[in-house]
């Protein structure tokens, strides 16, 4: 397997030096297009040479052997407008919610309630709604994304029960054009479904290390139709975002890092976010939404030596207002404070070790009553990751953790635990490796959501929740050729619902292959997600908050870049097929469907600054709901929250 990739840029006709860049952990992951030598074809995209390490100094060890990377060139190439289209193009991943104040990230079916989840390091863990999104991004923000699915390392934080999610945004150097110090853009689209208006602009600039960036962003629009011709109530846009970031980095390579991003969602919604109606009924209400997080980061560029510290402190927030019918209110917050050294013992061989520090609390109140509840958790850990011999890559660690948990009655419950890992990785032979993960994590005791505060809950009931994820993988990559394997199992144990527990597991596999070419690339990935509660009814309303019931899933994409038209062409396609899981609770199989969608896109190498973009999304009309939407087994009791009809969507951009 290859750690990294070299790529040889070619921008307006001229070939520039080689520099590194990590697309993927795994090549199905990448969206590049490489030649059998390794060298990649682009067509305006700037790679800043140090970008991959910037954002993941432990990308090509044993534990990243089956993380998914999102890097900034599939980003920018994607244009992703919400997290469905974020993470597009991988079966194992899929997001719910035809909105984006309702999606949910699933990773091999679990809920990211049940995964450690960071943006700029600062740990989410905003549980309010269960109709409603629990991290609320915007893409655009993004200069990459890596999923660590079931087994994570002890470095990822606490709360890695089903794996991780790792966001970070953009920086002023990832923007940057033609070495320039200064710079900008502006964005604006349409969108002919929803008839929806997005503008975006930024400006950004550096000087003698320091650096300095604005950015925002507005949409609005009209409720959006489904397949059948029928707006789909409480769908319009109504949404803005802004992240501010300034940075100092000194000549000896140590960097200190200020962000500040807010996102707000103040429109009519369903009556349940998540839900297009119950019992026939289209019922809308105001939903005023608004999400923060602010970060301060200090650590070191490059890794290098026995002192490579990290730093980080922050607090992310996620506030709904409902004013109808009871005028509820509620905000959770988290404080996150981690201190890390990374000792590089020998080239391939670190230990990581640190502590970290996460409180959280949720709040709710109406007319009539007001609770909260809030927890706080103290870890220490540590991650060894070594190349014993060339061909085979160990990773292990630990974590130790005391939680400390209080209930809206008062009620106190403290808990300790130990967690532990394992993964190594082989290289058969050259292009031919295989990898394996195992995880036991312990999570202490978890916040109820806010929204649910009004039940009676008997704390004495609650244990803390633990669990047991098993991962094993085979890939292959040979001259454009590549093509992946991988099984998991992910078990828990004791996970709060209300006042008591439940257990529940996920396991299936994921087939995935494709082929680069000097200017294109095609790539297919499929998975089959299956999950099981015990002593329940297997049902959408028993999953709330544990995972989705995703069944089979086909992504694929095919892209090209005519150099002699500056065009690039691509079409992808997102399938589901018939899901007969629920029929042993009395529900009838979900119906299959299939969306193909289609790019274009035009960057003149004369003009560097314009880019100009054609979608056709769902180019058939397809009326569906996607697979991990809540309530698809509910025929004629709920009307599913459906994906757009075919729409077209027309974007230009310029940039200095």
């Amino acid at each position: 397997m290859l750690d990294r990739v070299r790529l040889s840029l070619l921008l307006a006709g001229t070939v520039l030096p080689s520099v590194l860049f990590v697309g993927s952990a795994n090549a199905q992951d990448a969206s590049v297009a490489s030649t059998a030598s390794g060298e990649v074809t682009l067509d305006t995209i700037r790679v800043s040479p140090d970008a991959a390490d910037r954002f993941d100094e432990h990308q090509g060890s044993a534990d990243r052997a089956q993380s998914i990377y999102i890097a900034i060139e599939e980003i920018q190439r994607t244009d992703p407008q919400t997290l469905r289209d974020l993470f597009a193009g991988n079966a194992s991943i899929s997001v719910g919610g035809g909105i984006p104040i309702a999606q949910k990230v699933f990773v091999n079916g679990i809920d990211e309630n049940n995964l450690a989840v960071s943006v700029d390091g600062v740990q989410q863990g905003n549980r309010i709604f269960h109709h409603t999104s629990t991290n609320y991004i915007d893409p655009a923000l993004l200069k990459a994304v890596r999923v660590d699915p079931g087994v994570a390392p002890a470095d990822a934080g606490f709360g890695a029960l089903g794996g991780s999610i790792v966001y970070e945004t953009v920086d002023v150097q990832d923007l940057l054009i033609n070495d320039r110090n200064f710079g900008a853009f502006a964005t604006l689209s349409y969108d002919t479904n929803s008839e929806t208006f997005t503008e975006s602009a930024a400006a950004y600039a550096r000087h003698q290390g320091f650096e300095l960036l604005g950015y925002a962003k507005f949409a609005n629009g009209d409720d959006y139709e489904n397949g059948d011709g029928w707006a789909v109530p409480g769908t319009g846009a109504d949404f803005s975002s802004v992240l501010a970031k300034g940075a100092y980095e000194t000549d000896t390579g140590y960097r200190f890092e200020l962000s500040a991003q807010q996102i707000i969602d103040d429109a009519l919604r369903p009556y349940r976010a998540n839900v297009g109606g119950l019992f026939g009924t289209s019922d809308i209400r105001v939903y005023d939404t608004t999400r923060r997080n602010f970060s301060f980061n200090f650590g070191k560029e490059e890794i290098e030596g026995l002192w490579n510290p990290k730093v980080v402190v922050g607090y992310s927030e996620n506030s709904f207002k409902i004013p109808e019918p009871y005028g509820s209110e509620s905000t959770g917050g988290t404080w996150t404070a981690k201190a890390e050294n990374v000792f590089e013992i020998s080239e391939g061989n670190t230990v990581t070790t640190g502590v970290d520090f996460i409180s959280q609390n949720t709040d709710y109140s109406d007319s009539y009553e007001a609770y909260s509840e809030q927890v706080s958790n103290i870890g220490g850990f540590a991650q060894a990751r070594l190349t014993p011999v060339d061909r085979l890559k160990l990773s292990f660690g630990g974590r130790a953790d005391g939680n400390y948990f209080e209930g809206k009655d008062g009620t106190n419950v403290d808990n300790f635990g130990l967690s532990g890992n394992a993964f190594a990785e082989v290289e058969l032979i050259k292009g031919v490796s295989v990898n394996a993960g195992y995880s036991n994590v312990f999570g202490g005791i978890d916040l109820e959501e806010s929204f649910e505060y009004w039940r009676t809950w008997d704390y004495s009931n609650l244990e803390p929740v633990r669990s047991d994820n098993v991962t094993a993988g085979l890939s292959y990559e040979n001259a454009g050729w590549f093509a992946g394997a991988d099984v998991f199992n992910t078990r828990f144990w004791n996970y709060r619902d209300g006042d008591s527990n439940v257990d529940f597991s996920s396991w299936g596999y994921k087939l995935s292959g494709g082929y680069n070419w000097g200017n294109g690339f095609v790539k297919l990935s499929y998975a089959d997600t299956r999950l099981n509660l015990s002593d329940t009814g297997f049902e959408s309303y028993y999953l709330i908050n544990i995972g989705a019931a995703v069944g089979q899933i086909i992504s694929g994409e095919i892209a090209h870049t005519f150099d002699q038209y500056d065009v690039t062409l691509g079409a992808t396609l997102d399938a589901a097929l018939a899901y007969d899981g629920f029929i042993s609770s009395g529900y009838g199989t979900i119906d299959p469907y299939t969306v193909v969608s289609a790019y274009a896109e035009y960057k003149p190498k004369q003009y560097e600054f314009l880019s100009v973009r054609l979608e056709a999304n769902n180019i058939f009309d397809e009326t569906y709901s996607d697979r991990a939407t809540y309530g698809g087994e509910y025929d004629g009791i709920i009307t599913p929250l459906y994906e757009p009809g075919r729409s077209f969507r027309l974007t230009a951009k310029l940039r200095y």
